[in-house]
């Protein structure tokens, strides 16, 4: 039956809020700031939180009596903190608000809720506040599940790419000096493909859960666990008891994934590599722990698979470069081609990585070696003492000699002085420094055709390493056979890696290698013919550019994008290879550009510029004209 005496509101009233602060759940207070006393408007009876009616002394009440969450305790507090020491005016007012868990009546638990308070200030500092509790308990908890279901892979219930990254980081970043150190792990599938080509995705799929599932049961609840590839999983091995409790883990866990699927009378082999790098020897961020982690993982595939490795000094350079595949061998091709493309940007970014100048030489040598098909390179620094060359690197192929072997130098003594002090009588200035050059030693010192044939130096080239004025050693290339005509390629690089060698890698007396590095690579590009410029891929503008365009265009200056300020465009030039490139790693690309009004071949590499910059960088080098 209808109440005859129910009457339709015509406008907002007393009632009407009432109504909705119930339906809501809002229960507002005020807050005497002088007594530090907090009370209800109304009854909190009605509410779903364990709150008294009066809250004394307020400022502190909340923290005792486990009347808020532990977790956002810390919180609260620096919301407290917020509004006492907030700078205010006379007869001023600010709004503060804060997501807190209070304590639920009846065995609840805690419920979310949100803290609101209108604070009013005189000049002496808070006088009164008004404000509210709102029950956001369901809304919180629906935006959790939304925001979790965002940040978990759906087949193994692992935390995502961009998750476990965020996740990681955020641990790493709250460790403490007391903590027990954490290990990075790299779990990446043997035959995975092979599989799912071969029985289907539905199949791979489930290949994929049994590997989360063997995981879920290697690690703890509390190990931070993320699928971020297709077959690929990384483990962050927190509060680390010893290395050897991990290594039963990795070694639990290869024994189980050791297996062969069958389907359709097909047996197919499956297990995992794994690659591990250790907190804080070898990384303290997770772009340091994943670089290392994933060396040591690859370690682990070149050496046959189903097995782990830690990662450690010399397996520095082995896997510069590297794509999905994981093949060392064709890791090893991309790496050659990206020291043969981009020679300085290949050292520098290994110098870069590694902090080890010694392995950044040793493997350059080795470089130089396989691209121009020498025999011998090496790096000697020159002793004051006695003003002799000492043989400080060296890198010789099946056909080289060894002049830095002790038994050679006890047996061909004689032999080497001879070679060393025709090299030395032979520097003169070249338009690529100051170099020493023999194309047929044969032909050109038949008399010592002894020396060179025992040697096997058909032909030679040394450039002289200089600090400053002062010469600090050499670098050479040697070739076995005669008649060899070093190129224009050969001189230019030999003559830049002398520099970087003089600048950089023998000369670490007062500064490190990451401090010198930025200047001394501004320093050599300046003094190189192309248009070069280096380029923020995200703002199109010039970090830095070389010599060659300030002589070029008079007017460049640093006020506005590149295309604008070099080419006179509106808008990045066409086939602009600045976004093509990924975020990271060291891949190249070939394009090229109608600029200046002509077609210039061109190339764009990422860069890390500055030890203090988090992103990558584009340095484009442009053929002039």
């Amino acid at each position: 039956m209808t109440d005859s005496n129910f009457q339709i509101p015509t406008k907002f009233d007393t009632e009407i809020y009432r109504i909705l602060n119930d339906v809501e759940n809002i229960i507002y207070f005020k807050w005497n700031i002088a007594e530090d006393l907090m009370e209800f408007v109304a009854s909190v009876e009605e509410s779903d939180y364990d709150l008294p009616q009066v809250i004394t002394p307020a400022s502190t009440a909340f923290f005792g009596g486990n009347m808020i969450h532990p977790e956002d305790g810390e919180k609260f507090e620096k919301f407290f903190d917020e509004m006492f020491w907030l700078q205010h005016t006379k007869n001023d007012s600010k709004y503060f608000s804060s997501k807190i868990r209070l304590r639920g009546k009846d065995d609840r638990g805690y419920l979310w809720a949100e803290f609101r308070l209108l604070l009013y200030f005189d000049e002496n500092g808070p006088v009164v506040g008004f404000g509210c509790i709102c029950n956001i308990n369901v809304k919180q908890l629906w935006q959790m599940e939304l925001q979790d279901a965002a940040e978990h892979d759906t087949l193994t219930g692992f935390l995502n790419k961009d998750a476990t990254h965020k996740n990681i980081e955020m641990y790493l970043s709250k460790l403490k000096d007391k903590d027990l150190p954490p290990a990075f792990v790299i779990i990446d599938a043997d035959g995975f493909k092979a599989i799912n080509d071969s029985f289907g995705h539905l199949f791979g799929d489930g290949v994929l859960t049994d590997m989360g599932n063997a995981i879920r049961g290697v690690f703890r609840q509390k190990d931070i666990v993320g699928r971020i590839g297709g077959d690929e999983f990384v483990v962050l091995f927190v509060d680390m008891p010893s290395q050897e409790v991990l290594e039963r883990r990795c070694t639990e866990l290869l024994r189980t994934l050791n297996r062969n699927y069958e389907s359709n009378n097909v047996s197919l082999p499956f297990s995992v590599s794994i690659g591990i790098a250790l907190y804080p020897e070898h990384g303290t961020t997770y772009q340091d722990l994943f670089k290392r982690a994933d060396r040591a993982l690859y370690e682990s595939k070149s050496r046959g698979k189903n097995q782990y490795s830690f990662y450690h000094q010399s397996l520095i350079g082995r896997t510069f470069a590297v794509d999905s595949a994981r093949d060392p061998q064709h890791a090893e091709d991309i790496r050659q081609t990206a020291f043969q493309d981009n020679m300085l940007e290949f050292i520098l970014n290994m110098l870069y990585e590694t902090q080890n100048p010694e392995a950044t030489i040793s493997i350059c040598l080795g470089m130089f070696g396989k691209q121009f098909n020498l025999d011998r390179v090496a790096v000697s620094k020159l002793n004051k003492s006695s003003n002799q060359y000492v043989v400080a690197f060296e890198w010789i192929s099946p056909n080289g000699f060894s002049f830095g072997s002790k038994e050679h130098i006890e047996q061909f003594g004689d032999f080497l002085n001879v070679y060393c002090s025709m090299v030395d009588s032979h520097y003169h200035p070249t338009p690529y420094g100051v170099m020493s050059i023999c194309e047929n030693t044969y032909s050109n010192f038949p008399e010592y055709t002894e020396v060179f044939s025992t040697l096997k130096v058909g032909s030679f080239v040394y450039s002289q390493i200089a600090h400053g004025s002062e010469t600090v050693g050499s670098v050479c290339f040697e070739v076995a056979n005669a008649d060899h005509v070093f190129s224009k390629e050969e001189f230019t690089r030999l003559s830049i890696f002398s520099v970087l060698l003089g600048n950089i890698l023998l000369n670490q007396q007062n500064d490190t290698v990451s401090e010198k590095m930025s200047k001394h690579l501004q320093n050599i590009l300046d003094h190189m013919q192309e248009f070069i410029y280096v380029v923020d891929k995200d703002t199109y503008e010039p970090i830095y550019f070389n010599n060659t365009i300030r002589q070029t265009l008079m007017n460049a200056t640093n006020e506005q994008t590149c295309y604008k300020r070099f080419h006179n465009l509106d808008a990045p030039c066409e086939g602009c290879p600045i976004n093509k490139l990924s975020k990271s790693g060291n891949e190249y690309i070939d394009v090229k550009l109608n600029n200046w009004g002509v077609e210039t071949p061109a190339r764009a590499y990422n860069i890390r510029w500055d030890d203090d910059m988090d992103n990558y960088l584009a340095l484009i080098i442009q053929s002039s004209f």
